[in-house]
């Protein structure tokens, strides 16, 4: 199973509820990152070989990010989705074939559709 790294952004809940589901996750507060550009993080996440799991649009910026070299980037959408609806989509999608290999891929995850980019 992929490892994923949760930036600060992302809520406890959702990490914990990942965890328990059996996903090996770390977050940026857990490892004293908090407060670091985003490039540090992004640039920690490949380092690591880890998903970099946020809800920060701005991980979407392709001429900013290599995320061709990254082990995949998965952005949530959280405006439109109580926290509940957050935490069911994402473990529906890191459960699913589609999140078996996001090497290299851009995924953004809204309220009802998801979006994959590959490069």
């Amino acid at each position: 199973m992929d490892k994923i790294f949760a930036d600060e952004c992302v809520h406890q809940e959702l990490i914990e509820s990942l965890r328990q589901t059996g996903f090996d996750i770390s977050s940026v507060k857990e490892i004293d990152l908090a407060g670091v550009n985003d490039d540090f993080i992004f640039n920690f996440a490949v380092k690591k070989k880890k998903i970099l799991l946020t809800f920060d649009r701005g991980f979407g910026d392709f001429f900013r990010f290599d995320i061709k070299n990254s082990s995949g980037v998965v952005i949530v959408l959280i405006g439109k989705m109580e926290k509940k609806e957050i935490i069911r989509n994402i473990l529906l999608f890191f459960k699913s074939k589609i999140a078996e290999e996001l090497s290299g891929k851009l995924v953004i995850i809204g309220k009802k559709k998801i979006r994959i980019k590959e490069f």
